[in-house]
């Protein structure tokens, strides 16, 4: 299947545990494509890991970062999956209105919680329970709905999500 991305990037949003570093290496190993998984560009790119950023410098100052390196990421990878938490920077948000193939993932928080519960990688999900989380996701819907291009139900296997995402992209 020969998709064209013409330049403009499949950015992959939506709550953490919801699959987007999955499905983006999935897509990168059936497309060819280049990837990244944003928070791992960061960690790159500052020496620290996302606990320790936020950690050591606080949240405001992450998002700030998630920022800089989104911009830094949209020329030069054909598919990105974002931070969970990537909506709440304003300026992050903007800039994600304005690309093409924004593609929401979107899970059951039941799942979720499952994936997420014992990640120490996940600083916004520590100590959290299943009603905290549930109430951390209903203050992000409205966020990602608003930058989506599409929204894909991430309960299924990755290999049904990558079909559904590329069919979308490939009938435009």
């Amino acid at each position: 299947m020969l998709l064209q991305l013409n330049k403009t990037p499949i950015i992959l949003i939506g709550f953490m545990g919801t699959g987007k570093t999955t499905v983006g290496s999935y897509m990168r190993n059936q497309l060819k494509l280049s990837y990244m998984d944003l928070d791992q560009y960061i960690e790159l790119k500052e020496h620290m890991t996302i606990p320790q950023i936020f950690d050591e410098q606080g949240e405001t100052h992450f998002r700030d970062l998630e920022y800089k390196y989104l911009k830094d990421t949209l020329n030069k990878f054909d598919i990105i999956s974002t931070g969970g938490g990537i909506i709440e920077n304003q300026a992050s948000l903007d800039l994600l209105k304005l690309q093409k193939n924004v593609i929401w993932l979107d899970c059951d928080i039941e799942i979720v919680f499952e994936r997420i519960v014992n990640d120490p990688h996940r600083p916004n999900a520590n100590n959290k329970s299943l009603n905290q989380l549930k109430n951390l996701y209903s203050s992000r819907i409205s966020r990602y709905n608003e930058i989506a291009f599409m929204k894909v139900n991430s309960n299924q296997n990755v290999s049904d999500i990558y079909q559904e995402i590329t069919t979308s992209l490939t009938s435009d």
